[in-house]
């Protein structure tokens, strides 16, 4: 509305104006009749305040910098122009350096998302004020509060907490709305000093690449996008980048100009295949079939390349065959290493140790004067042995295509025509997208894929796996976000904490058949619970139980969990002392909280985020002041701990005994503050700056001047960030000969851990997701990234709703349509034992006439009755995903834990009825 005051204003002064200069000149008539005008830009000119109507549409008073990071790895500097205190548009900086130049730059970044924030950060969902609940939780009934009387409120129940339960009990989980370092330093660092309990923040979202861990020791080391262009052979492996990379998508396109081999396997013809060379239509969830086959296909045929496999793999390492243990050091010394491991000599004829591995004294992977043996039987010191590719070779014989093609859909001579591709290529890179990690059998898939490329000589410079996450090394973030180490947040795996939090294993039973589960997946229910007590109950992975509060930053827990209602009723009901939500927006998590306190946008504060495809660090400038009331979070974080001093100390409550550290809450605030150095975020965006190597001495201002840093060497975590050339991951092991983060210091393929003994997974091999076989219900559900919204956030944008049909809607196939008397736009009720949704048919021919698909992100408001497919979507636990106590296998942060998987379910569909559609008491 100010906005239209002003240019209803302009233009009323300006028609006076003209009006005037018509009647001055006395040529009135001029108004209602053409007249030949000989110099357009003389006076004499009838009227010209009009142009000015124009031009001032489009001026600004300054221009800012930003970008927007919910949980999207684009992470594109943009331009944030600002008129009277408003944001009036954005538009990308294109100005990133060119890199290198034989490789495109990386301009210009961004996309529809981004183009309409200024919209968005104006909406009606928009937080301005605290507000306090004053109905029932959830009724939608609140009272405006004072900041003062907000944190004041909170600190004493959170003290009250601490007396009556002691630490431990406060979850303090922030989600990906806090990818921005300031952002997520803040409610972090507070999560650290309360010993809050953290959730992964990969694994609550099933966005891990666990079989990546598996075999590298580490699943972000992957490769700037700008490192896809000078490959020669791309499979997109269940990634649709036209769709969810747009910024990055390019460098694959221009790969392929160049010559490159673009394949990619996604059950429906996407907007990605439609480029490809190849779209290979695999049937949903068989990845690791196609992945095995791959594997036979280059053992069969000799594709391999030796060199790579005996120093950079496991491959060579000694295996008993008396209990299919690896022969450790332990088993010939007595008081020997567990964690020293051998190969053959065939230089000498003999068992040596293998340098490189986590119990070896020499860290390095130069295999000097030995040459280890892939293949044969040995015997060392009276025990058996043999290879670790012996044991690769026999499970990977019981994959040949002609028999995977039950379970991919994919000709014989299609697969082994890509397997030779692949082996021959120069460089070989498959990309792997986030849905890989929403399937079970997320392990077998990264696994696979990464001993396909392993076994070509793929690997560094030469190609790998792409897991669609690069982390930069940041010494002082992680300063910020951890309090220096020296107090910690009670970190929980994501998948263990919210299945077991939620109590969503009702739902799983309901759902599943025992012995279908078993036959399809490996497990069955049963087994799966008791897996997942063996791994708290040995330590394996850790888990704090019931909570009596929680506060909640940037996250829409309620909307994204599985069976989300009951998840949702089963953790307010634990919460019952206290529920914060720290937001943007009204979302359909705030909606339920005691106390919401409101956030400042992404134009709104000071703030950095480097996360993403390129070595470009985007600087926040708060382009504006924050909307109404809200606050940066670092700056909500300093009220909070400020008012829970004052009140600790008023009401003498000192230090509190927390295992070996104390939560003191009565200096909380200057511990968090650094005793009143980072007060703002604007002091800790400064502070970021001004003590980080990997910006290489550059001021907040001059950063602030241009809206991004370039990075130097020292932002590569495993190797050095090259000025001039695109980052490739494991450079320094395929190069430097530096070992692994693995238990053997090599990429691992051989895991005899007893759990993955007991599911016959000691090599890599292949495994079915649940899907409708391990159900009753008849159909696969398949649920991609939205194009038009980051998960549920800007999802009800005018403009992007515009761009859509509008509502939620699901994909059919015509075929199965026609089979149910489904017509195109038709509402349809898609059901199984856990409940129903509704939405609007939208016919798409190439999905298998045996799936739906819906992209994720709609609000339940947006539902009819509100009733969001979460709530009838259910989960699995990978239980080789909780192991711990093996190497490189144990509880680590962003790198191994079990994802919460969301590509389990299955449905059954028919057209609604008008009284299913009208009556809200609709079951």
């Amino acid at each position: 509305m100010h906005m239209w005051k002003l240019k209803r204003r302009n233009f009323l002064q300006g028609l006076s104006l003209t009006t005037a200069g018509v009647m001055i000149s006395g040529k009135g008539w001029a108004l209602n009749r053409l007249e030949p005008i000989q110099n357009t830009l003389a006076s004499e000119y009838p009227y010209r305040g009009w142009e000015d109507l124009y031009r001032n549409e489009w001026d600004w008073d300054h221009v800012g910098h930003a970008a927007h990071c919910i949980n999207c790895m684009g992470n594109c500097a943009w331009n944030v122009y600002v008129k009277d205190g408003l944001v009036i548009r954005e538009e990308q900086i294109a100005k990133y350096p060119q890199v290198n130049p034989n490789v495109p730059d990386a301009n210009p970044r961004g996309c529809q998302k981004g183009a309409i924030h200024s919209t968005a950060m104006y909406e009606a969902d928009r937080l301005r004020y605290p507000l306090k609940r004053a109905g029932e939780r959830g009724e939608g009934k609140w009272q405006r509060i004072s900041w003062d009387q907000a944190t004041e409120e909170i600190a004493d129940k959170v003290i009250d907490i601490f007396v009556k339960y002691g630490p431990g009990k406060l979850k303090t989980h922030q989600g990906s709305g806090n990818q921005t370092m300031v952002r997520h330093s803040g409610p972090s660092r507070f999560a650290s000093l309360v010993g809050g309990i953290q959730l992964d923040g990969f694994t609550v979202v099933g966005d891990l690449n666990t079989g990546a861990h598996l075999a590298y020791g580490n699943p972000l080391e992957s490769f700037t996008s700008d490192a896809w262009f000078d490959a020669d052979y791309i499979m997109l492996g269940m990634i649709n980048p036209n769709a969810t990379r747009i910024p990055d998508a390019h460098y694959i396109w221009e790969a392929k100009y160049n010559g490159a081999r673009i394949t990619s396997t996604a059950p429906d013809y996407n907007p990605s295949s439609i480029h490809t060379d190849l779209w290979m239509p695999i049937e949903q969830g068989s990845d690791p079939f196609l992945a095995m086959s791959f594997v036979n296909v280059i053992i069969e045929e000799k594709l391999y390349q030796p060199a790579f496999m005996k120093e950079q793999t496991d491959l060579p390492m000694l295996v008993r065959t008396d209990n299919g243990k690896l022969l450790r050091e332990s088993d010939l010394v007595d008081g020997g290493s567990d964690e020293v491991f051998y190969h053959w000599d065939l230089n000498t004829n003999q068992a040596v140790m293998a340098k490189g591995s986590m119990g070896s004294d020499n860290k390095d992977l130069k295999l000097g004067n030995v040459d280890p043996a892939l293949e044969g039987e040995f015997e060392v010191n009276g025990i058996d042995v043999t290879t670790v590719f012996e044991q690769v070779k026999k499970e990977a014989a019981k994959y040949p295509p002609e028999k995977t093609r039950k379970q991919t859909g994919l000709h014989a001579d299609v697969v082994r025509n890509e397997a030779r591709h692949l082996a021959k290529a120069k460089k070989a890179i498959i990309m792997l997208g986030y849905i890989t990690s929403s399937y079970s059998n997320c392990l077998y898939i990264g696994w696979g894929y990464a001993l396909a490329l392993a076994l070509t000589g793929h690997g560094g410079r030469t190609g790998g796996l792409d897991t669609s996450w690069v982390v930069w090394n940041h010494p002082k973030w992680t300063e910020l976000s951890t309090f220096d180490g020296k107090k910690s947040a009670r970190y929980e795996p994501g998948g263990l904490g919210e299945v077991l939090r939620g109590d969503m294993m009702s739902g799983i039973r309901r759902h599943f058949d025992n012995k279908k589960l078993k036959e399809r997946v490996g497990f069955d229910v049963d087994e799966m619970e008791a897996m997942m007590q063996e791994s708290i109950d040995k330590g394996w992975m850790p888990y704090y139980g019931e909570i009596k509060g929680m506060i909640s930053i940037a996250d829409n827990t309620f909307r994204r969990n599985k069976l989300a209602e009951h998840y949702r009723d089963e953790h307010l009901r634990q919460a019952s002392e206290l529920y914060v939500n720290v937001n943007v927006r009204m979302d359909s998590t705030a909606e339920w909280a005691d106390y919401i306190l409101p956030a400042a946008s992404h134009y709104e504060a000071w703030d950095l985020r480097t996360q993403g495809y390129h070595r470009f660090c985007n600087v926040f400038t708060e382009s504006v002041p924050p909307v109404g009331e809200s606050k940066p979070d670092w700056d909500i974080m300093a009220l909070l701990t400020k008012k829970i001093q004052e009140r600790a100390i008023a009401r003498g409550i000192g230090p509190i005994p927390d295992g070996e550290v104390t939560r003191d809450l009565h200096t909380i605030h200057d511990d968090y503050t650094m005793n009143g150095k980072l007060n703002t975020a604007l002091d800790a965006t400064r502070y970021i700056v001004d003590n980080s190597p990997e910006f290489g001495g550059v001021t907040l201002e001059e950063a602030a001047e241009k809206g991004f840093i370039v990075m130097n060497e020292h932002a590569g975590l495993n190797q050095p960030l090259q000025k001039d050339q695109p980052y490739n991951p494991f450079t320094a092991q395929t190069d430097g000969k530096k070992p692994y983060e693995t238990l053997t210091g090599r990429i691992t393929f051989y895991c005899d851990h007893p759990r993955f003994v007991q599911l016959k997974s000691t090599v890599p091999t292949a495994r079915l997701y649940a899907g409708p076989e391990a159900s009753n219900y008849p159909l696969h559900f398949y649920s991609p990234h939205a194009r038009w919204g980051i998960h549920s956030n800007w999802r009800s944008n005018k403009y992007l709703l515009r761009l859509q049909r509008g509502e939620p809607n699901i994909y059919i196939n015509p075929q199965l349509a026609e089979q149910r008397g489904i017509k195109d736009g038709d509402r349809v009720k898609l059901f199984n034992s856990n409940g129903e949704f509704f939405a609007q048919a939208k016919f798409y021919p190439s999905i298998p006439v045996n799936s739906i698909m819906m992209e994720h992100g709609w609000e339940p408001h947006q539902y009819i009755h509100r009733k969001p497919m979460n709530n009838s979507h259910v989960t699995l636990l990978q239980p080789l995903e909780l192991v711990g106590g093996w190497g490189h296998l144990q509880f680590i942060y962003a790198k191994w834990n079990a994802n919460q998987v969301i590509h389990e379910s299955s449905y059954d569909i028919a057209l609604a009825t008008a009284d299913e559609i009208s009556d809200p008491r609709a079951v």
